[in-house]
């Protein structure tokens, strides 16, 4: 099919989906392929959110930017970004540990970061999104939404925009022990569909999210969900 991506060899023996899409203007492929099998196998299509459904990540770094600007940090975007699908306790974490800050700062860190976010968050819908909500309905696939957000964001969001009744699954980091990279959420997801997780197709941008640290160059991150749509077209 021409589609395919590197998955790391740990995750592979534990996650096996149909296919990966990355939303990157080039595919990448190594030793561990993985390739949608057949169209005929395609049963239902899981959504990250932040980056694929909503255009939120320059808002939320510029949150986490003002959070650690007040323990004197300036953090580069691609400090967060290399880490996107990180649920906010893990980027807390992994900020306190990476900046030298004693770890009871998280609490303080991730309270001010969503202070900061809800101020200046400005939510938008990626282009062609809801083309590709109907086509998956209009072929009667299941779809679902995995996020490493909040669930009280994420409905707030979906709310928003009327989008809540389009996801039949909608898995938080509320829902599940480990979020992103953890395969934990996306295959809660694909049980709660009544689906095999080899049926299933992930919509992708993050590098947690992904699972390939090898995909995280941001400067060929493309945000054209219609490319995507052709090719599940291509899949069914």
């Amino acid at each position: 099919m021409g589609i395919f991506c590197q998955i790391d060899n740990r995750i592979t023996n534990h996650l096996k989906f149909g296919a990966y899409f990355t939303k990157r203007e080039n595919w990448v492929s190594g030793n561990n392929e993985v390739r949608p099998e057949s169209g005929e196998k395609m049963r239902a299509i899981l959504f990250d959110f932040d980056g694929v459904v909503i255009q939120s990540m320059k808002d939320h770094f510029e949150g986490w930017r003002r959070a650690l600007a007040e323990y004197d940090i300036q953090m580069e975007p691609e400090e967060l970004y290399v880490m996107e699908g990180s649920g906010a306790e893990e980027l807390a974490s992994q900020f306190t540990r990476k900046f030298n800050l004693p770890f009871s700062a998280a609490a303080n860190i991730i309270e001010r970061k969503q202070h900061f976010y809800a101020q200046i968050k400005h939510l938008e819908l990626y282009p062609h999104l809801l083309e590709l909500l109907d086509w998956i309905e209009e072929k009667g696939l299941k779809i679902a939404l995995v996020t490493g957000g909040k669930r009280d964001l994420v409905v707030e969001a979906l709310e928003r925009f009327g989008l809540m009744d389009r996801f039949k699954v909608i898995i938080t980091a509320d829902d599940v022990q480990y979020t992103k990279p953890s395969p934990e959420p996306y295959k809660l997801a694909a049980e709660l569909l009544d689906v095999e997780a080899k049926e299933c197709v992930v919509i992708e941008n993050a590098p947690r999210g992904i699972l390939s640290a090898k995909i995280a160059e941001s400067d060929i991150i493309t945000d054209d969900l219609k490319e995507v749509l052709e090719t599940l077209k291509k899949l069914y």
